[in-house]
Formats: C-alpha cells, structure tokens, sequence
C-alpha cells in the first residue's frame, strides 16, 4: 500500500491489491474522469449576419466573452476564459441570466444581446451535435462557439496501455451518439457506451460479472456511487465527490490515468512476489522438517535455517514497497 501511494493511488482496502492486479475488464466514467471538469473552446463560427459585423473571429470571441463573463455557467466559463486576452470592459447593461437559456444584456448603443442557446438566440437558428454557445443581437445569430472536453494528461496513452495488455477497456457516457463517436475517435476506444445512465452502467458491469470477468470501474461522480460499490475493485478520482471516494477501493489521488497504470503494475509485481514467497516457505519446510525428525539436522541448524527463511522472505516482500 505504501509503494502505491508513492505511486499517486491511495488503497483504503488491502484485499483491492489483489483484484486490481486481475482485473480484466476496466469501465470508466468519462466527464471528470478521463476528461477535466472544464470545456475548452473548439471551434468559432460567424454566420453570415455575422460577417458583417465582426471583421475578425476573434473580435467575436471578445465580444461573447465579455457577456460571458457574468454567468457561472460551465459553458461561460469557458468561454470567458477563451477571450480573457483580447476581452475590453464592455458597457453592459440590465444584464440578465434565464435559467436554461443564457444572457441577455443592452449595450452601450441599445442594441439587444444574447448569449446561449441557439433558438433563443435566433430562433432560425439549429444546434450542432457538439456543445454550443451562440452570440446573437436583436434577434440575429452571430457566431456559435463550439467546446469540447480537455482530455486528462495521458488519458489516451494510458488507455492504450491497457489495451495493449490484453485489458478490455469500455468507456460509459451519458453524451448522445454523435459525441461518443468523436470521443472514442479521440482515445482511440471502439467500446464507448452513450447515453447511458446510472442504472445503464451498473447494468453494464453486472453483465460483465456475470460472463465471468473480474471488472475494475474508475468513475469521480455521486451518480457513479452504485456502480463503483458493485465493481470487483472500484477507483475513484481525488477530485471527484465525496460519496464516490468513500465507496471505492482506491483513490487515484493525482487524478493522472498513468498512475492507476503504473499501481496496476505495482499490485501485479507485489502478487509475484508472494506467490514467491509462498514457494520458498514451502520448499523450504518441505526439505528442512524431514531432516529435523529424522535427526540429520540438529536443532540449532534448524533455528537458524528458519530464522534466515523469515528474512528472506521479509525482504523480498519489501520489493514491492520500491
């Protein structure tokens, strides 16, 4: 447990040791596990109305950031953070927030913005596949600002690590079909699940159990509770939420993929070394215990054999530690 705490994982039950080293079947959550919990902007698009207003996208972008900036919404978030550099003070006023919607505000000149969906933006206007922000005034779509999901640093080279082990690897997203594709594209997985609930996830690895796999499941959300409770060994992220760390085995601490790998070798390594413990111990006594009733070896042999046994077999036990 020590040499995988050094390792980013911290174990909080002994026996997970064990069934991490065997598992064959490794489920992960997808938003805040495999990816960060913020969007990073993507794609900016001026429709033609557009066009004539901005002369650079960046201007645009400027401009929603702007507007953007006084929601918390994830979505304005990020995209306040896009244009943060190029973003001027704007004479915004009767700002407002429609829960579901986005922003609207006047300004300077009188004229109407907002900031959100498409069709409240403009009503002529349609949503992509991927996550939207659009930036319309009196009435008129601008721009839509696409956002994809930032990856975890080695999410993909970790992934395929494990795959390149013999390790089936399935991801679980409630995202719709269009974006689970683009996703497995991304990681380099063909078993992406979409839309799948949190009664379609623990279904998922119940089925796996049941074909006889030892299934490990890696998830960060309340939603993933249950599942990470029925998983033969559970890992949660260290940023994740209270009740998912309090159900899992283990708690990846860093929040960095390439170190679950890295413990799964260590949990491996500490399995062989046991199972060369045991085999020493019982060669060992095998040999010895027959010469000591007959009287071939005398007692302080004995003593001393036994008592050099124990020390080999402590010290090949703190391999693992290293």
């Amino acid at each position: 447990a020590r040499g995988l705490a050094r390792r980013g994982v911290m174990v909080q039950r002994l026996d997970a040791i064990e069934s991490l080293a065997r598992a064959q079947h490794f489920f992960f959550d997808k938003t805040g596990t495999l990816t960060e919990d913020r969007l990073q902007l993507s794609a900016v698009t001026l429709t033609p109305a557009g066009q004539g207003v901005f002369t650079e996208v960046r201007h645009a972008t400027a401009r929603a950031a702007a507007l953007a900036a006084w929601s918390t919404h994830p979505l304005s978030r990020a995209l306040a953070a896009a244009g943060e550099a190029d973003t001027q003070p704007a004479a915004w006023s009767q700002i407002e927030e429609v829960a579901g919607q986005g922003l609207r505000a006047r300004d300077e000149a009188g004229r109407n913005w907002r900031l959100g969906a498409p069709s409240w933006v403009d009503a002529a206007a349609t949503a992509g596949d991927a996550a939207q922000v659009w930036l319309g005034c009196d009435g008129r779509a601008l721009a839509a600002f696409e956002f994809e999901e930032a990856l975890r640093p080695g999410t993909t080279e970790a992934l395929q690590v494990l795959r390149a082990e013999g390790v089936r690897v399935t991801v679980l997203t409630g995202d719709t079909p269009a974006r689970a594709l683009a996703l497995a594209a991304r990681i380099g997985v063909d078993d992406v699940r979409a839309g799948a609930t949190p009664e379609a996830k623990l279904a998922a690895v119940t089925a796996a159990q049941a074909a006889g796999q030892r299934v490990a499941m890696v998830g960060d959300g309340i939603n993933d509770a249950p599942v990470l409770a029925r998983a033969d060994v559970s890992l949660a992220m260290g940023q994740g939420a209270l009740v998912s760390r309090s159900q899992a085995d283990a708690v990846i601490a860093s929040n960095q993929l390439g170190d679950l790998v890295r413990a799964r070798h260590t949990a491996q390594q500490a399995l062989r070394i046991v199972r060369q413990n045991f085999v020493w111990a019982g060669s060992y006594n095998a040999l010895c215990i027959p010469l000591a009733l007959v009287g071939w070896l005398p007692p302080w042999a004995a003593g001393l054999g036994m008592a050099l046994s124990s020390l080999v077999v402590v010290f090949n036990a703190l391999r693992a530690a290293r």
